[in-house]
Protein backbone atom coordinates (compact mmCIF):
# COMPACT_ATOMS: atom_id res chain seq x y z
CA UNK A 1 0.00 0.00 0.00
CA UNK A 2 1.18 3.44 -0.91
CA UNK A 3 2.12 5.73 2.20
CA UNK A 4 0.21 8.57 2.15
CA UNK A 5 1.46 11.80 3.79
CA UNK A 6 0.14 11.79 7.89
CA UNK A 7 1.55 8.50 7.67
CA UNK A 8 4.91 8.96 6.55
CA UNK A 9 5.58 12.48 7.60
CA UNK A 10 5.26 12.02 11.51
CA UNK A 11 7.69 10.01 13.72
CA UNK A 12 6.22 11.53 17.25
CA UNK A 13 2.86 11.63 18.41
CA UNK A 14 2.09 15.09 19.63
CA UNK A 15 -0.57 16.06 22.70
CA UNK A 16 -2.82 18.36 21.51
CA UNK A 17 -2.00 19.05 17.60
CA UNK A 18 -5.24 17.70 15.48
CA UNK A 19 -2.77 16.78 12.59
CA UNK A 20 -3.18 13.44 11.43
CA UNK A 21 -0.37 11.98 12.85
CA UNK A 22 1.29 8.17 13.53
CA UNK A 23 4.34 7.75 15.54
CA UNK A 24 6.61 5.27 14.00
CA UNK A 25 10.04 4.06 14.63
CA UNK A 26 12.26 3.62 16.76
CA UNK A 27 13.02 5.89 19.30
CA UNK A 28 9.64 7.72 19.26
CA UNK A 29 8.46 10.09 22.16
CA UNK A 30 5.73 8.65 24.18
CA UNK A 31 2.64 11.06 24.90
CA UNK A 32 0.78 10.44 28.13
CA UNK A 33 -0.70 6.78 27.54
CA UNK A 34 -1.43 5.03 24.81
CA UNK A 35 -5.31 5.84 24.99
CA UNK A 36 -3.95 9.68 23.68
CA UNK A 37 -1.72 8.01 21.26
CA UNK A 38 -4.09 5.97 19.35
CA UNK A 39 -7.13 8.82 19.93
CA UNK A 40 -4.49 10.64 17.23
CA UNK A 41 -3.84 7.72 15.38
CA UNK A 42 -7.98 7.28 14.88
CA UNK A 43 -8.27 10.59 13.80
CA UNK A 44 -5.44 10.41 11.60
CA UNK A 45 -7.36 7.20 9.58
CA UNK A 46 -10.53 8.50 9.46
CA UNK A 47 -9.41 11.41 8.02
CA UNK A 48 -7.17 9.54 5.29
CA UNK A 49 -10.11 7.59 4.57
CA UNK A 50 -11.83 10.51 3.57
CA UNK A 51 -14.81 9.89 6.22
CA UNK A 52 -17.30 13.05 6.63
CA UNK A 53 -18.93 14.19 10.16
CA UNK A 54 -21.02 11.19 10.46
CA UNK A 55 -18.99 8.33 9.57
CA UNK A 56 -16.10 9.92 11.74
CA UNK A 57 -18.62 10.08 15.34
CA UNK A 58 -19.33 6.48 14.02
CA UNK A 59 -15.84 5.14 14.03
CA UNK A 60 -14.51 7.20 16.92
CA UNK A 61 -17.22 5.42 19.34
CA UNK A 62 -16.24 1.98 17.73
CA UNK A 63 -12.70 2.59 18.34
CA UNK A 64 -13.21 4.52 21.84
CA UNK A 65 -15.66 1.99 23.04
CA UNK A 66 -13.33 -1.36 22.30
CA UNK A 67 -10.41 0.66 24.28
CA UNK A 68 -12.49 1.56 26.91
CA UNK A 69 -13.63 -2.38 27.31
CA UNK A 70 -10.54 -3.69 26.52
CA UNK A 71 -8.64 -1.49 29.05
CA UNK A 72 -11.61 -1.77 31.32
CA UNK A 73 -11.28 -5.71 31.25
CA UNK A 74 -8.07 -5.04 32.87
CA UNK A 75 -8.68 -2.33 35.41
CA UNK A 76 -12.75 -3.08 36.14
CA UNK A 77 -12.80 0.78 37.58
CA UNK A 78 -16.29 1.49 35.39
CA UNK A 79 -19.11 -1.13 33.82
CA UNK A 80 -18.37 -1.84 30.14
CA UNK A 81 -20.09 -0.51 27.48
CA UNK A 82 -20.45 -3.77 26.11
CA UNK A 83 -18.27 -6.53 26.34
CA UNK A 84 -17.05 -7.84 29.62
CA UNK A 85 -15.30 -10.40 29.05
CA UNK A 86 -12.32 -12.28 32.17
CA UNK A 87 -8.98 -11.24 32.39
CA UNK A 88 -6.38 -13.43 31.30
CA UNK A 89 -3.43 -13.80 33.46
CA UNK A 90 -0.54 -11.29 33.66
CA UNK A 91 -2.80 -9.20 31.20
CA UNK A 92 -1.30 -5.53 30.50
CA UNK A 93 -4.13 -3.14 30.42
CA UNK A 94 -1.81 -0.54 28.11
CA UNK A 95 -1.49 -3.81 25.72
CA UNK A 96 -4.89 -4.45 25.65
CA UNK A 97 -5.85 -0.93 24.81
CA UNK A 98 -3.16 -0.81 22.23
CA UNK A 99 -4.57 -4.28 20.87
CA UNK A 100 -8.19 -2.84 20.61
CA UNK A 101 -7.55 0.54 18.71
CA UNK A 102 -5.29 -1.26 16.24
CA UNK A 103 -8.03 -4.32 15.43
CA UNK A 104 -10.87 -1.87 15.37
CA UNK A 105 -8.82 0.53 13.05
CA UNK A 106 -7.45 -2.14 10.44
CA UNK A 107 -11.19 -3.87 9.99
CA UNK A 108 -12.42 -0.50 9.41
CA UNK A 109 -9.70 0.70 6.95
CA UNK A 110 -8.47 -2.40 5.63
CA UNK A 111 -6.40 -0.24 3.07
CA UNK A 112 -4.77 1.21 5.66
CA UNK A 113 -3.15 -2.12 7.13
CA UNK A 114 0.23 -1.38 6.61
CA UNK A 115 0.41 2.13 8.09
CA UNK A 116 -1.83 0.63 11.04
CA UNK A 117 0.78 -2.20 11.62
CA UNK A 118 3.91 -0.37 11.87
CA UNK A 119 1.87 2.19 14.58
CA UNK A 120 1.29 -1.07 16.56
CA UNK A 121 4.53 -2.26 16.23
CA UNK A 122 5.91 1.73 17.36
CA UNK A 123 4.04 1.47 19.75
CA UNK A 124 4.75 -1.78 21.68
CA UNK A 125 8.29 -0.92 21.20
CA UNK A 126 7.47 2.59 22.72
CA UNK A 127 5.54 1.79 25.61
CA UNK A 128 8.12 -1.51 26.31
CA UNK A 129 4.78 -4.03 26.01
CA UNK A 130 5.67 -7.43 24.24
CA UNK A 131 4.00 -9.20 21.83
CA UNK A 132 2.88 -12.26 23.67
CA UNK A 133 1.00 -9.50 26.64
CA UNK A 134 -1.67 -11.65 27.38
CA UNK A 135 -3.61 -8.11 27.10
CA UNK A 136 -3.27 -8.80 23.35
CA UNK A 137 -6.18 -11.58 22.90
CA UNK A 138 -8.07 -9.72 25.58
CA UNK A 139 -8.20 -5.92 23.24
CA UNK A 140 -8.94 -7.70 20.04
CA UNK A 141 -11.39 -9.92 21.34
CA UNK A 142 -13.21 -6.96 22.68
CA UNK A 143 -12.47 -5.13 19.66
CA UNK A 144 -13.82 -7.73 17.59
CA UNK A 145 -16.93 -8.15 19.59
CA UNK A 146 -17.76 -4.01 19.22
CA UNK A 147 -17.16 -4.39 15.31
CA UNK A 148 -19.76 -7.51 15.18
CA UNK A 149 -22.27 -4.99 17.65
CA UNK A 150 -22.62 -2.44 15.07
CA UNK A 151 -22.33 -4.39 12.06
CA UNK A 152 -25.65 -4.25 11.30
CA UNK A 153 -26.45 -0.78 12.85
CA UNK A 154 -27.35 0.37 9.15
CA UNK A 155 -24.91 2.56 8.79
CA UNK A 156 -24.43 1.32 5.48
CA UNK A 157 -28.12 1.30 4.35
CA UNK A 158 -27.56 5.17 5.09
CA UNK A 159 -27.18 6.74 1.86
CA UNK A 160 -30.15 6.17 -0.79
CA UNK A 161 -32.15 9.03 -3.20
CA UNK A 162 -34.33 10.94 -1.02
CA UNK A 163 -36.97 14.40 -1.75
CA UNK A 164 -38.08 16.03 0.89
CA UNK A 165 -42.09 16.13 1.38
CA UNK A 166 -43.19 19.14 0.28
CA UNK A 167 -40.33 20.12 -1.73
CA UNK A 168 -40.35 23.03 -3.68
CA UNK A 169 -43.18 24.83 -0.83
CA UNK A 170 -42.06 27.73 1.16
CA UNK A 171 -39.97 26.88 3.93
CA UNK A 172 -38.84 23.19 3.06
CA UNK A 173 -35.64 21.76 2.39
CA UNK A 174 -34.56 21.34 -1.80
CA UNK A 175 -30.85 20.77 -3.14
CA UNK A 176 -28.54 24.59 -2.28
CA UNK A 177 -26.07 25.81 -5.07
CA UNK A 178 -24.00 25.79 -6.66
CA UNK A 179 -23.94 21.58 -6.85
CA UNK A 180 -27.56 21.33 -6.05
CA UNK A 181 -26.11 17.94 -4.41
CA UNK A 182 -28.41 15.15 -3.20
CA UNK A 183 -29.81 14.55 0.11
CA UNK A 184 -26.68 13.29 2.29
CA UNK A 185 -27.42 10.31 4.70
CA UNK A 186 -30.91 10.60 4.70
CA UNK A 187 -30.56 7.29 6.80
CA UNK A 188 -28.82 8.32 9.44
CA UNK A 189 -31.56 8.54 11.16
CA UNK A 190 -32.15 4.94 11.24
CA UNK A 191 -28.62 4.32 12.28
CA UNK A 192 -29.05 2.36 15.73
CA UNK A 193 -28.50 4.97 18.84
CA UNK A 194 -25.35 3.67 21.51
CA UNK A 195 -27.17 4.89 24.56
CA UNK A 196 -29.76 7.09 23.84
CA UNK A 197 -32.77 5.06 23.75
CA UNK A 198 -34.41 6.07 19.90
CA UNK A 199 -32.91 8.60 17.69
CA UNK A 200 -35.83 10.89 18.42
CA UNK A 201 -35.55 10.77 22.14
CA UNK A 202 -34.88 14.72 22.30
CA UNK A 203 -36.23 16.09 18.47
CA UNK A 204 -37.25 19.47 19.52
CA UNK A 205 -40.69 19.53 19.98
CA UNK A 206 -40.99 23.05 18.29
CA UNK A 207 -39.26 23.09 15.22
CA UNK A 208 -38.13 25.69 13.63
CA UNK A 209 -39.25 29.48 13.85
CA UNK A 210 -42.71 29.84 11.10
CA UNK A 211 -41.19 31.95 8.35
CA UNK A 212 -43.51 34.47 8.91
CA UNK A 213 -42.33 34.69 12.62
CA UNK A 214 -40.57 37.79 14.00
CA UNK A 215 -38.24 35.01 14.99
CA UNK A 216 -37.71 34.23 11.79
CA UNK A 217 -37.26 38.04 10.28
CA UNK A 218 -34.62 38.30 12.84
CA UNK A 219 -32.36 35.38 12.26
CA UNK A 220 -32.90 35.61 8.50
CA UNK A 221 -31.55 39.29 8.23
CA UNK A 222 -28.90 38.22 10.62
CA UNK A 223 -27.46 35.47 8.12
CA UNK A 224 -28.26 37.56 5.31
CA UNK A 225 -26.07 40.36 6.69
CA UNK A 226 -22.98 38.40 8.51
CA UNK A 227 -23.11 34.83 5.87
CA UNK A 228 -22.94 36.84 2.64
CA UNK A 229 -19.88 35.31 0.66
CA UNK A 230 -19.14 39.24 0.24
CA UNK A 231 -20.74 40.49 3.44
CA UNK A 232 -18.97 44.19 4.20
CA UNK A 233 -19.88 43.61 8.10
CA UNK A 234 -18.30 40.19 8.72
CA UNK A 235 -15.00 41.10 10.11
CA UNK A 236 -11.71 39.45 9.12
CA UNK A 237 -11.53 36.96 12.51
CA UNK A 238 -15.25 36.21 12.37
CA UNK A 239 -14.21 34.76 8.72
CA UNK A 240 -11.11 32.75 10.27
CA UNK A 241 -13.86 31.50 13.02
CA UNK A 242 -16.02 30.16 10.03
CA UNK A 243 -13.14 28.46 8.36
CA UNK A 244 -12.18 27.26 12.00
CA UNK A 245 -15.40 25.47 12.44
CA UNK A 246 -15.74 23.77 8.84
CA UNK A 247 -13.53 20.74 10.28
CA UNK A 248 -15.67 18.46 11.94
CA UNK A 249 -16.66 18.15 15.34
CA UNK A 250 -14.93 15.07 15.93
CA UNK A 251 -11.84 16.54 14.86
CA UNK A 252 -11.43 19.53 17.18
CA UNK A 253 -13.26 18.59 20.67
CA UNK A 254 -10.83 14.56 20.29
CA UNK A 255 -7.89 17.06 20.10
CA UNK A 256 -8.94 19.19 22.79
CA UNK A 257 -8.85 16.07 25.37
CA UNK A 258 -5.97 14.97 24.08
CA UNK A 259 -4.37 17.83 25.67
CA UNK A 260 -6.90 18.25 28.98
CA UNK A 261 -6.75 14.33 29.94
CA UNK A 262 -2.98 14.44 30.26
CA UNK A 263 -2.58 18.00 32.09
CA UNK A 264 -5.10 16.81 34.46
CA UNK A 265 -2.87 13.68 34.87
CA UNK A 266 -5.85 11.23 34.36
CA UNK A 267 -4.61 7.24 34.82
CA UNK A 268 -4.75 5.26 32.12
CA UNK A 269 -8.64 4.05 33.30
CA UNK A 270 -9.61 7.31 33.55
CA UNK A 271 -8.23 8.53 30.07
CA UNK A 272 -10.39 5.72 28.56
CA UNK A 273 -12.96 6.63 30.12
CA UNK A 274 -13.70 10.36 29.11
CA UNK A 275 -12.54 9.61 25.78
CA UNK A 276 -15.38 6.87 25.51
CA UNK A 277 -17.64 8.86 26.87
CA UNK A 278 -16.81 12.01 24.70
CA UNK A 279 -17.00 9.67 21.28
CA UNK A 280 -20.43 7.63 22.16
CA UNK A 281 -21.95 11.19 23.36
CA UNK A 282 -20.88 12.69 19.32
CA UNK A 283 -22.16 9.14 17.67
CA UNK A 284 -25.68 9.74 19.30
CA UNK A 285 -25.81 13.53 19.22
CA UNK A 286 -25.58 13.16 15.07
CA UNK A 287 -28.27 10.12 14.84
CA UNK A 288 -30.45 12.46 17.21
CA UNK A 289 -29.48 15.50 15.08
CA UNK A 290 -30.18 13.85 11.66
CA UNK A 291 -33.63 12.40 13.20
CA UNK A 292 -34.49 16.08 13.27
CA UNK A 293 -33.49 17.13 10.40
CA UNK A 294 -35.29 14.66 8.51
CA UNK A 295 -38.50 15.00 10.63
CA UNK A 296 -38.46 19.20 9.92
CA UNK A 297 -36.76 19.18 6.74
CA UNK A 298 -36.59 22.93 7.16
CA UNK A 299 -34.51 24.67 4.30
CA UNK A 300 -31.11 26.30 4.27
CA UNK A 301 -30.74 30.15 4.52
CA UNK A 302 -29.44 30.10 0.83
CA UNK A 303 -33.17 29.05 -0.57
CA UNK A 304 -34.66 31.15 1.68
CA UNK A 305 -32.89 34.52 0.72
CA UNK A 306 -32.69 33.72 -2.91
CA UNK A 307 -36.62 33.06 -2.35
CA UNK A 308 -37.25 35.84 0.63
CA UNK A 309 -39.59 37.80 -1.25
CA UNK A 310 -42.08 34.74 -1.67
CA UNK A 311 -42.46 33.89 1.99
CA UNK A 312 -44.65 35.56 3.45
CA UNK A 313 -42.76 37.84 6.17
CA UNK A 314 -42.59 41.61 5.97
CA UNK A 315 -39.65 41.62 7.73
CA UNK A 316 -37.72 39.77 5.17
CA UNK A 317 -35.80 41.43 1.99
CA UNK A 318 -34.96 38.40 -0.41
CA UNK A 319 -31.82 38.52 -2.72
CA UNK A 320 -32.28 36.32 -5.30
CA UNK A 321 -28.21 36.49 -6.21
CA UNK A 322 -27.19 35.85 -2.23
CA UNK A 323 -24.65 33.21 -1.82
CA UNK A 324 -22.91 32.21 1.36
CA UNK A 325 -19.31 32.30 2.69
CA UNK A 326 -18.88 28.79 2.13
CA UNK A 327 -20.77 25.88 0.11
CA UNK A 328 -24.09 24.54 1.62
CA UNK A 329 -23.90 20.84 3.08
CA UNK A 330 -26.71 19.00 1.04
CA UNK A 331 -28.65 18.10 4.05
CA UNK A 332 -31.87 20.20 6.07
CA UNK A 333 -31.29 23.14 8.21
CA UNK A 334 -32.64 22.55 11.49
CA UNK A 335 -30.80 22.30 13.71
CA UNK A 336 -27.60 22.54 13.27
CA UNK A 337 -25.31 18.99 13.20
CA UNK A 338 -21.71 20.99 14.25
CA UNK A 339 -23.37 22.79 17.25
CA UNK A 340 -25.66 19.49 18.28
CA UNK A 341 -22.55 17.24 17.68
CA UNK A 342 -19.85 19.94 19.80
CA UNK A 343 -22.54 20.29 23.01
CA UNK A 344 -23.03 16.46 23.18
CA UNK A 345 -19.01 16.60 23.31
CA UNK A 346 -18.61 19.75 25.56
CA UNK A 347 -20.89 18.52 28.20
CA UNK A 348 -18.55 15.50 28.78
CA UNK A 349 -15.59 16.97 29.36
CA UNK A 350 -17.66 19.69 31.77
CA UNK A 351 -19.19 16.77 33.29
CA UNK A 352 -15.36 15.10 33.95
CA UNK A 353 -13.79 18.40 34.34
CA UNK A 354 -15.84 21.32 34.85
CA UNK A 355 -16.44 23.61 32.43
CA UNK A 356 -13.00 25.79 33.43
CA UNK A 357 -10.70 22.37 33.37
CA UNK A 358 -7.48 24.55 35.14
CA UNK A 359 -5.28 24.09 32.84
CA UNK A 360 -4.46 25.57 29.33
CA UNK A 361 -5.88 23.82 26.09
CA UNK A 362 -6.12 25.53 22.57
CA UNK A 363 -8.19 24.78 19.77
CA UNK A 364 -6.83 23.77 16.54
CA UNK A 365 -8.11 22.82 12.77
CA UNK A 366 -7.33 21.21 9.60
CA UNK A 367 -9.34 23.69 7.47
CA UNK A 368 -7.68 26.90 9.26
CA UNK A 369 -4.61 25.34 10.60
CA UNK A 370 -2.81 29.18 11.14
CA UNK A 371 -5.78 30.17 13.35
CA UNK A 372 -6.00 28.48 16.85
CA UNK A 373 -8.34 29.35 19.38
CA UNK A 374 -7.60 29.56 23.18
CA UNK A 375 -9.99 28.65 25.43
CA UNK A 376 -10.37 28.76 29.21
CA UNK A 377 -13.80 26.71 29.12
CA UNK A 378 -15.18 24.47 26.55
CA UNK A 379 -18.51 25.99 26.47
CA UNK A 380 -16.45 29.41 25.04
CA UNK A 381 -16.22 26.44 21.93
CA UNK A 382 -19.64 25.90 21.88
CA UNK A 383 -20.37 29.73 21.45
CA UNK A 384 -17.94 30.16 19.10
CA UNK A 385 -19.36 27.57 16.59
CA UNK A 386 -22.99 28.47 17.04
CA UNK A 387 -21.68 31.97 16.16
CA UNK A 388 -19.60 30.71 13.13
CA UNK A 389 -22.66 28.47 11.18
CA UNK A 390 -23.72 32.13 11.11
CA UNK A 391 -21.22 33.86 10.15
CA UNK A 392 -20.63 30.98 7.72
CA UNK A 393 -24.06 31.64 6.48
CA UNK A 394 -25.26 28.06 6.42
CA UNK A 395 -27.38 28.19 9.33
CA UNK A 396 -29.97 30.84 10.88
CA UNK A 397 -28.94 30.87 14.52
CA UNK A 398 -31.79 29.32 16.11
CA UNK A 399 -30.87 26.22 14.40
CA UNK A 400 -27.29 26.72 16.17
CA UNK A 401 -29.07 27.39 19.46
CA UNK A 402 -31.74 24.49 19.32
CA UNK A 403 -28.71 21.87 18.26
CA UNK A 404 -27.20 22.85 21.26
CA UNK A 405 -29.68 22.30 23.80
CA UNK A 406 -30.20 19.09 22.08
CA UNK A 407 -26.79 17.68 22.53
CA UNK A 408 -26.77 19.37 26.31
CA UNK A 409 -29.18 16.42 26.50
CA UNK A 410 -27.43 13.65 24.53
CA UNK A 411 -24.29 14.28 26.65
CA UNK A 412 -26.63 14.31 29.56
CA UNK A 413 -28.00 11.03 28.99
CA UNK A 414 -25.27 9.31 27.96
CA UNK A 415 -22.93 10.50 30.98
CA UNK A 416 -25.80 9.30 33.46
CA UNK A 417 -26.40 6.11 31.51
CA UNK A 418 -23.29 4.82 30.14
CA UNK A 419 -19.41 3.57 31.71
CA UNK A 420 -20.69 4.14 35.42
CA UNK A 421 -17.94 4.25 37.93
CA UNK A 422 -17.85 1.02 40.42
CA UNK A 423 -17.13 1.57 44.07
CA UNK A 424 -13.74 0.46 45.18
CA UNK A 425 -15.57 -2.81 47.28
CA UNK A 426 -18.13 -3.74 43.84
CA UNK A 427 -14.45 -4.61 42.38
CA UNK A 428 -12.85 -6.56 45.99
Amino acid sequence: MRSNGPWRTRTSVRTGLVATALFLGAGTARASNVVVDWNQIAIGAVTTAGQGPLPQTRTMAIVHAAVHDAINGVTGEYEPYAVDVPCPSGASAQAAGVAAAHFALAHLFPAQTAALDAAYAASLSAYGLSPSDTGIALGETVAARILELRAGDHAAEAQFPYSAPGAGNIGVWVPTPPAFAPALLPGWVRVTPWVIRTGSQFRPEEGPPAVDSERYATDYEEVKDLGAVASATRTPEQTNIARFWLASAAVIWNGVLRQVAPARGLSLSQTAHVFALLNLAGADAAIACYDAKYAFNFWRPVTAIQRGDADGNDGTTGDPIWAPLVPTPPFPEFPSGHTTISEAMAFVLRQTFGDDPGVTFTGFSPTNPGFVRHWTAFSQGVDEVIDARVFSGIHFRNSDVVGARMGRQVGRFVTKHALRAHRADDRE
